[in-house]
């Protein structure tokens, strides 16, 4: 009987389309650069999910705790904090305003169509080139 339960619970977890939710990515500038610093976030109605940037301008989405990853559906999203301050607090954007807000971002990411990958493509250079 034990047998059975642990087989029905298992085949109900592949029927309904339980995958890996982890969402992983990078952000580039169109040179290929990598934005070091700041966070993408994705949201819709029902949820969010938040990724920090890692020198290598990568990210991993997740919604509570690192790990946890975001639920299936349709997104759009922004980045926040993408700047840096210098020795003499003078800050710099190192992005173009336009990507700091979900209306005029133009970042989506469809479970279905993208399966856990988004990569997003800044359409400038890095300051200072």
């Amino acid at each position: 009987m034990r047998t059975i339960t642990i087989l029905a619970l298992l085949t109900t977890f592949f029927l309904t389309g339980c995958g890996d939710p982890r969402v992983t990515g990078t952000v580039t500038y169109q040179d290929g650069a990598p934005l070091a610093t700041g966070m993408v976030v994705l949201q819709n109605d029902f949820s969010q999910g938040i990724g920090e940037l890692r020198a290598d301008g990568s990210f991993s989405l997740y919604q509570i705790k690192p790990g946890d990853g975001l639920k299936p559906g349709t997104y759009r999203g922004y980045i926040l904090n993408a700047y840096v301050i210098d020795e003499n607090d003078q800050t710099t954007q190192l992005i173009p305003e336009k990507y700091s807000n979900i209306d005029t971002s133009g970042i989506t990411y469809d479970s279905e169509k993208d399966r856990g990958r988004l990569e997003i493509v800044i359409d400038a250079l890095p300051p200072g080139r």
